[in-house]
């Protein structure tokens, strides 16, 4: 047993001991660990019918050698004679190449280094299938790609097999493209200590460190900067060696800020795979003018991007920017990268992305063209997004595109900041507000906005330093809420929307009455708060600050607020105003459809957790306490944990599938249930459960009309029809508005009979 193996088993047990035991003994560097697919994959495909030509592509430092070797250890074991390996870093051209075989065959070219090469291959290959292996080729790959192809054709019984970043794109190639090893544990949500990219970074630790990787925090640590590595085996084997003086969670730290860690160089090793940074200029000088600038202008971008994307920030047409991604995914420097239902889109790998922004760095008017370029496109992004999120159709789409392009709208953010731009940074964050909440963002976003707060003056000012208050509200910070607040109360044209804030933060920190005063205050008069979603926002404070003092809402405020907040495309915001419907009525049946209204509105929209378990609070306080739908809906509402986090100890089991799906699934279920207990207990027809709206519709659709029709009769969206209709159909316990048409007529004949 070696002493890191003993070591691991003695001083960390668990999983962190048997799955990060390194194969073979320390410091066998040609021993691979998490490959084992992958060879059998190879060797596979070496042995299937009809191969004559296995590339196999890659990024620099993924190993694309060393799986090459490992492959064809059991072959060329048997019969040394019927391989041929032969490295290539060294050759630039086909004559480069050449020379090399003929060298490694043992026929040292006199004159015509290809004739010389060919006849040694032609003569070894007489009487056995003879494999060659031409490693490390890219600089030379471009030159000798018709060579082989025409070899091929000359010796049949010859396999070649090719390593490289770019392919030959020769017709008998078979492309082998090798990824990154695994930085998460199958299933697992995140990385994982005992992932393959972590028990190799275990395995290349120095061994007078190796005892500094039995905490837990450090295995975390080690788990994190593989996974923040992208499990590139050079790079995570860079940073093992780094180990040392700095220990694996100040080592992560570094690395998130972009320093460069010291790394002793392994002696007995070519140069170019020393560090990421080397393998990667070694590999630039198969690279055009064109295409390095391509890389260096693409490496602003943090998260993936698309063609429009890429053509704005490099400054490039339409032609060039697809000819350019094109070429620099199939010299691995690029990954594609799918999303159902959108355009391919293209991501950098970390190193990838450091080397080229440092190499832009050194031309520092570039530099600013480029982060002017990408900024630019970054705020009309955010700008269309705020549209988009506010369309039905198209909110998911757009919610997934920012949570993706998150790290650039951050960086752009910062960046920014550190030029003056503070206008452009809060209108982009301010922007996003919607994408923020959804996401559990708001805590960093505002953090963000705070730095620019101080350089924003006026309106601008005021309406940045509303939103600070208002996230720092939903975020649950009192004291930074609270200075928030101060500032913009400064400001009398801006005291209704500070009133209206405080009065937020009084309810929150359990001031109900000074909460109804603020609040009262705040629609009280001229000054009220402007917009449909501001006023909604202090009617929803005004009716839980009635309710925590015993005093019932209005329905009509609330019931008007929604409706205006479906109309302007704010379902979220309706759907928050319907449950405060719900706790302002509680008891009464036209609570129970608030809350089914707001359920049905979340289910329909992507919505956060904080909102989701608002809302099941909401809707379990319409149905009797006790019953089955009470229970279901308190226990869905109580495994929901604010931040997202892990459920509560001993929470509830769930009623329904994981996901807020399942659960809103479960409530709706639980509201229908408690809906049908109560029809079945009521009078038949039970016309008199049903509020003044409902029975409007109800007795429209009794004279045959259309939703569209009842919605211009009624002057409300077609969509507020539909679920108004819905809830009479719940009700009512009726499966169709025939039933409903009929419920309403046979009242009015039991009227003219009577």
């Amino acid at each position: 047993m070696s002493i890191l193996v003993e070591l691991t088993r003695s001083t960390a047990p668990g999983e962190w001991d048997a799955d990060l035991a390194p194969e073979g003994p320390p410091g066998l560097h040609d021993t691979l660990i998490g490959r084992e697919q992958e060879i059998a994959d190879v060797r596979a495909r070496l042995a299937a019918p009809g191969c004559r030509l296995l590339t196999v592509t890659g990024l620099a430092g993924v190993g694309k050698s060393a799986l090459v070797r490992a492959a064809l250890a059991d072959r060329t074991g048997t019969d040394p004679s019927a391989a041929v390996s032969v490295d290539l870093a060294a050759a630039a051209d086909a004559d480069g190449v050449w020379t090399r075989v003929a060298a490694a065959l043992s026929r040292p070219p006199d004159g015509d280094a290809r004739e010389a090469a060919w006849t040694a291959l032609a003569d070894r290959a007489a009487d056995r299938e003879l494999l060659l292996v031409l490693d490390n080729g890219d600089l030379a790959a471009r030159a000798v790609a018709g060579d082989i192809a025409v070899l091929l054709r000359r010796i049949p019984r010859l396999c070649v097999v090719f390593t490289s970043r770019v392919a030959l794109d020769i017709h008998a190639e078979r492309i082998f493209p090798l990824g990154p090893l695994a930085t998460g544990a199958a299933g697992a949500a995140g990385p994982s200590a005992a992932s393959d990219a972590a028990r190799l970074f275990v395995a290349r630790l120095q061994p007078h460190y190796r005892w500094a990787v039995t905490s837990a925090a450090d295995r975390d640590g080690i788990a994190e900067i593989c996974a923040l590595l992208e499990g590139v085996p050079l790079a995570v084997e860079e940073a093992a060696r780094a180990v040392g003086a700095l220990s694996p969670r100040r080592m992560l730290q570094r690395i998130r800020d972009g320093e460069q860690l010291y790394s002793r160089r392994l002696v007995d090793v070519p140069s170019r795979h020393g560090s990421m940074d080397a393998a990667l200029s070694w590999g630039d000088a198969a690279l055009t003018a064109g295409e390095l600038q391509l890389l260096r202008r693409l490496s602003v971008c943090e998260a993936a991007f698309d063609l429009a994307v890429a053509q704005q920030v490099a400054g490039l047409t339409w032609a060039q920017t697809v000819q350019g991604l094109d070429a620099l995914v199939r010299k691995s420097l690029l990954h594609s990268v799918k999303r159902e239902g959108a355009e391919p889109e293209f991501r950098m790998f970390r190193a990838t992305r450091q080397h080229y922004r440092a190499r832009l760095a050194a031309d520092p008017a570039d530099l600013a063209a480029t982060r002017a370029r990408h900024a630019a496109h970054t705020l009309e992004f955010a700008l269309q997004a705020r549209q988009g999120l506010r369309l039905p159709k198209e909110r998911a789409y757009w919610l997934e595109l920012v949570a993706e392009r998150t790290p650039d709208l951050f960086a752009i953010a910062r960046l920014n900041q550190e030029t003056g731009e503070h206008a452009a940074a809060a209108r982009m964050l301010l922007a996003l507000e919607e994408a923020w909440t959804v996401h559990d963002l708001l805590g960093t976003a505002g953090a963000l906005l705070d730095g620019s707060l101080a350089a924003l003056t006026g309106a601008e000012g005021a309406q940045a330093t509303e939103a600070a208050a208002r996230w720092a509200l939903t975020e649950g910070d009192w004291a930074r809420a609270e200075a928030y607040i101060e500032r913009l109360g400064r400001s009398l044209d801006a005291a209704a929307r500070a009133a209206a804030l405080r009065a937020e933060l009084m309810l929150g920190r359990g001031d109900a009455v000074g909460a109804l005063q603020q609040a009262e205050f705040a629609l009280a008069g001229k000054r009220a708060p402007g917009g449909t979603v501001a006023a909604a926002r202090v009617l929803r404070t005004l009716a839980a600050a009635r309710a925590a003092v015993g005093r019932r809402q209005p329905e009509e405020p609330l019931v008007k607020a929604a409706r205006g907040l479906l109309e302007l495309g704010e379902p979220r915001q309706a759907a928050l105003t319907l449950a405060a419907l719900a706790v302002a009525q509680r008891g009464h049946a036209r609570a129970r459809a608030g809350a089914g209204e707001a359920v049905e509105l979340l289910l329909a929209h992507a919505a956060p957790v904080r909102d989701v378990r608002a809302v099941l609070l909401a809707a379990a306080g319409t149905v009797p306490a006790g019953g089955e739908a009470y229970r279901r809906l308190g226990a869905l509402a109580d495994r929901i944990p604010e931040r997202g986090d892990d459920p509560p100890q001993g929470a509830p089991e769930p009623a329904a599938p994981d996901g807020h799906g399942g659960m809103l699934l479960a409530a709706r279920a639980a509201l229908a249930e408690a809906a049908r207990e109560e029809a079945e207990a009521a009078p038949a027809g039970g016309l008199e459960r049903l509020t003044h709206r409902q029975l409007q519709v109800a007795e429209l659709v009794a004279e045959g009309m259309t939703n569209r029709q009842i919605a211009r009769a009624l002057e409300l969206s077609e969509w507020t029809v539909v679920n108004h209709l819905r809830q009479v159909m719940q009700r009512l316990d009726c499966p169709s508005r025939v039933h409903v048409a009929r419920i309403v007529q046979g009242r009015a004949t039991a009227r003219l009979s009577g």
